[in-house]
């Protein structure tokens, strides 16, 4: 998940399968290079800058940040948790809560689908 700062230029890039090491993979790919570019080009198509100085826009450079105390989900690619964990970080994100897990790792992928799933099912 990553979550952008419009402040600081900032994105907090939070890796579930640390493991797999993506972080140092797509910093020396340049995909966040192209994904930094694509988000101030997508600024730009909601004319975003039109609200500030002149050449504004041409200081802005995002910085990509490895949270490197994500929570970790047991990884396997069979397993199928990373979007769980997608969903339980932005839930903890966007509610103002520290990003962390306080139940062992192989039960929070498990848990927080039991959590989705309860509230799918009791608002349709």
């Amino acid at each position: 998940m990553a979550v952008l700062h419009l402040d600081t230029w900032k994105v907090d890039i939070y890796d579930s399968a640390r493991p797999m090491d993506y972080f140092s993979k797509y910093l020396t790919g340049g995909e966040f290079k192209s994904f930094g570019d694509s988000i101030i080009s997508e600024l730009d198509a909601i004319e975003y800058w039109n609200d500030f100085p002149v050449g504004h826009k041409d200081k802005a450079k995002v910085e990509f940040i490895d949270v490197v105390d994500a929570p970790q989900q047991e990884y396997s690619l069979d397993r199928g948790d990373c979007g769980v964990f997608v969903c339980m970080f932005m839930e903890m994100t966007i509610s103002g809560v520290p990003v962390k897990i306080f139940t062992a790792r192989k039960d929070a992928g498990f848990l927080y689908r039991h959590k989705m799933t309860n509230i799918i099912w009791d608002t349709i």
